[in-house]
């Protein structure tokens, strides 16, 4: 029932067969079983197309309830049992990753040694339920109402440059002044071709000529200190390199965006005890941090 609602969900054997960890072939080989015990065909394969026949459209919201059934009572019976235990599938932000969360992963692994974890850093959003995904680290304002969000801090947007570009082209000093001035501009925010600023309350969105787009904050961070231009990037990025003087923060009177740094996981029913505890250790390691915002 898992492997039929595996590729009912996803259309696919081959991606139901990535979401389970194991290969087509047995995917295939579980549904015919399943299809030979109920003496009906529930799935119509093609060479391109698979798709579910009358019966298999009758099968699965009951198949589904009873597997997410099994699963719960599985959980609720290990967390009962004692220590987490099991696979862990987590992915956040390349840089994020890098540079703030390999500590909460260090901690966790050591706090629970039964747990194996699958850390994916990835700037792209991956689909948590095709991907066989148990937590999502995202920054910025959230798109997906069908996740439960769990708030682990807050990070900023700074407009920064090196002193030498500062002193070539002149320091900005107001958000429509970036028009004159080289910018680089991390692709991933989609906030199409703007930076936005606050001025009280007032919201300030401006144009900026690119210079140089890129896909990626750490990038972005190397651009600026290359001398390339003015970029905005997240405050944890670049919040030493600040403080030692290689960039300077530029519109300080006008507030970046501020962005929440969240753990996405799926609304189930019971919240297994290997994601609630990644989720506690993650959310002491980031307020662990010096406040980014003071930057």
């Amino acid at each position: 029932m898992r492997f039929f609602a595996a590729v009912a969900a996803t259309m696919s054997f081959s991606k139901a067969a990535k979401r389970l960890g194991t290969t087509a072939q047995n995917v295939s080989k579980n549904i015919r079983a399943l299809e030979d015990e109920f003496g009906v065909l529930l799935l119509n394969r093609t060479t391109r197309v698979v798709t579910l026949t009358e019966s298999g459209r009758a099968f699965l919201p009951r198949c589904i309830r009873l597997v997410e059934d099994f699963d719960e009572i599985h959980a609720v019976m290990r967390d009962e049992g004692g220590s987490p235990a099991g696979n862990l599938v987590v992915t956040a932000p390349v840089t994020f990753g890098e540079t703030h969360l390999l500590g909460a992963v260090e901690k966790y692994l050591a706090d629970y040694p039964q747990v194996t974890l699958d850390l994916r850093l990835t700037d792209q959003h991956l689909s948590m339920i095709d991907e066989g995904v148990d937590l999502s680290v995202r920054i910025g304002e959230l798109q997906d109402s069908t996740l439960i969000a769990r708030r682990l801090g807050e990070t900023r947007l700074i407009a920064c440059a090196t002193p030498s570009y500062l002193e070539a082209r002149g320091v900005p000093d107001h958000p429509r002044d970036l028009a004159a001035h080289r910018c680089i501009f991390d692709t991933n925010r989609r906030t199409s071709g703007q930076w936005v600023f606050r001025d009280g309350t007032e919201t300030l969105s401006v144009s900026v000529n690119h210079r140089v787009r890129v896909n990626g904050a750490s990038a972005v961070r190397k651009l600026i200190l290359s001398g390339e231009g003015v970029g905005i990037v997240p405050s944890y990025i670049i919040d030493e390199d600040i403080r030692r003087g290689d960039l300077v923060p530029i519109l300080a009177e006008y507030e970046g965006e501020r962005l929440p740094v969240s753990a996405l996981y799926l609304a189930n029913r019971h919240l297994s005890r290997k994601v609630r505890a990644f989720i506690e250790v993650a959310e002491a390691e980031i307020r662990s941090f010096p406040d980014w915002n003071a930057v």
